[in-house]
């Protein structure tokens, strides 16, 4: 089975009880790695858009919430361009051996990785994985699946 996901052509759908399906612990590991990485990733985009625009201890409140959106926007974007340009992997799914695909197998085009990105950007998401399965799976319609 490892190899035999690697080596299906990309335009061909798994079948769906044939997936093999991440586990909860898994997708906790790729949600940790991921954030982490993201956060800070946004840090520095923040940091450095404030080191550019702001003197010396002036405080302003609308870059306050230029920062804020700057941050989300990182996020978004750290998300939609990792599963969108490396199908369906960001750096959290290559070290679990991981992946995104559609419900029905199919790898992720970019409507569904800004759809999941944007999904991950709800208020209390990470908490959604205490029901049935993440509002950025069930909303973007996908599935994480074991890679290897």
């Amino acid at each position: 089975m490892q190899n035999e996901i690697l080596d299906r052509p990309f335009d061909t759908p798994e079948e769906p009880e044939r997936m093999d399906l991440a586990d909860t612990g898994k997708r906790f590991v790729n949600y940790l790695i991921d954030r982490i990485l993201s956060q800070v990733l946004a840090g520095g985009v923040v940091f450095g858009f404030e080191a550019m625009v702001l003197e010396e201890g002036e405080v302003n409140e609308g870059l306050n919430l230029l920062s804020f959106l700057l941050i989300y926007a990182t996020v978004w974007g750290y998300y939609t361009l990792m599963e969108g340009a490396l199908n369906g992997k960001t750096l959290g799914k290559y070290i679990t051996g991981t992946r995104a695909v559609t419900i029905e197998g199919m790898p992720l085009d970019w409507n569904k990785a800004a759809l999941r990105s944007v999904c991950r950007l709800i208020p209390f998401e990470p908490f959604s994985f205490f029901a049935d399965k993440g509002w950025h799976d069930s909303i973007s319609k996908t599935c994480v699946i074991n890679d290897r």
